[in-house]
C-alpha cells in the first residue's frame, strides 16, 4: 500500500464502483498514466481508506474505480493514537497572497484539524465573503496535503467571518487560546493546567500583519479566550505564528498523552 497512488471520494462502498472526478481522472489517465487493473487507493474525510483497481477509462476520460476491500492503516499505531488527542482549530486572520495558501498547506499536512479564516480590524487581505474560487482554490489545496501525506482525514475550511463572530464560536471549545506577544503566560504553561482529554478540543487564534487590536484582545479575554506567547524573540509573519504554534500544539498534546 506504500506506493499506491492516493485519491479521493466520500462515496465509496466495498465492492462498488465510484467514478473519479474530472481533475483526479485527468491525473491519473494523463499523468500517472494508469491502466485499467491498475491498482490505486482511496481514502474519504471519515479516516477510512480503500484499496482499489482502475476498472474502465472511457473515451471522455472519465475513470471508474472498483473498490476491492479495506486497506492496512500504513501506521495503525499513529492512527490510534491520533484518535486519543483533542482536536485543534486555528482561527487565524486571512494573510496575503499565497502566504495564505501556503498556510493552508502546511497546516493540513501537520495535522490541523479546522481552519476558520478572520477578517480583523487589521487584516490586509479582505477578500468578499462570497469568493468561492479562493475558498475552493483553499480546499484543494488540503484535500491535495491529504493526498499526499497519508492522512486519511481532510482539513475541513470555514467560510471567512469577521473577528466578532469568533464570540458565538468558542462555545464548543474545551480551551481557547489568542496569541499575544507579550501575555504573561507561555503555552506550554496554559496546556500544563488544562487537564485535556481526547474528547476536548483546543482552538487558537493568530492575529494579522500589526498584531490584533487592543479592543480585540481585550474582547477576546472578555469571552474566555487565554492571552499566550510563544517561546521566540522575534515578531513572526502570520503564517509562521500560525505553524510555530501549531507544531507547539502538536508536540504537547503527544506530552498530555504520555502522562496518562
Amino acid at each position: 500500500m506504500a506506493h499506491l497512488r492516493r485519491f479521493y471520494s466520500e462515496d465509496v462502498v466495498l465492492g462498488g464502483k465510484i467514478a473519479l472526478d474530472p481533475v483526479q481522472s485527468n491525473h491519473l489517465k494523463n499523468v500517472l498514466r494508469l491502466k485499467p487493473g491498475a491498482k490505486v487507493e482511496v481514502f474519504n474525510s471519515h479516516n477510512e481508506s480503500f484499496l482499489a483497481e482502475v476498472s474502465g477509462i472511457s473515451a471522455g476520460g472519465g475513470v471508474e474505480l472498483k473498490i476491492l476491500s479495506l486497506a492496512t492503516p500504513k501506521n495503525p499505531a499513529l492512527q490510534t493514537h491520533q484518535s486519543e488527542f483533542p482536536s485543534i482549530t486555528l482561527a487565524c486572520a486571512i494573510a496575503k497572497g499565497s502566504r495564505m495558501d501556503w498556510l493552508i498547506e502546511k497546516a493540513a499536512e501537520i495535522g490541523l484539524n479546522r481552519l476558520i479564516p478572520v477578517i480583523t480590524e487589521r487584516t490586509v487581505a479582505k477578500p468578499n465573503f462570497y469568493s468561492q474560487n479562493k475558498i475552493a482554490r483553499w480546499h484543494k489545496l488540503a484535500l491535495s496535503a491529504a493526498r499526499q501525506t497519508g492522512q486519511n482525514s481532510i482539513l475541513v475550511i470555514d467560510n471567512p467571518i469577521p473577528f466578532s463572530r469568533l464570540e458565538s464560536v468558542i462555545s464548543g471549545f474545551s480551551l481557547s487560546l489568542i496569541a499575544v506577544p507579550k501575555a504573561d503566560k507561555y503555552l506550554p504553561e496554559a496546556l500544563e493546567k488544562s487537564n485535556l482529554s481526547a474528547k476536548d478540543r483546543i482552538l487558537y487564534l493568530i492575529g494579522p500583519e500589526g498584531d490584533f487590536t487592543p479592543k480585540e484582545i481585550a474582547n477576546a479575554m472578555k469571552w474566555g479566550i487565554q492571552p499566550v506567547r510563544l517561546p521566540v524573540n522575534s515578531i513572526l509573519r502570520v503564517e509562521t505564528a500560525a505553524i510555530t504554534m501549531l507544531a507547539m500544539l502538536l508536540y504537547e498534546r503527544v506530552k498530555m498523552k504520555d502522562k496518562r
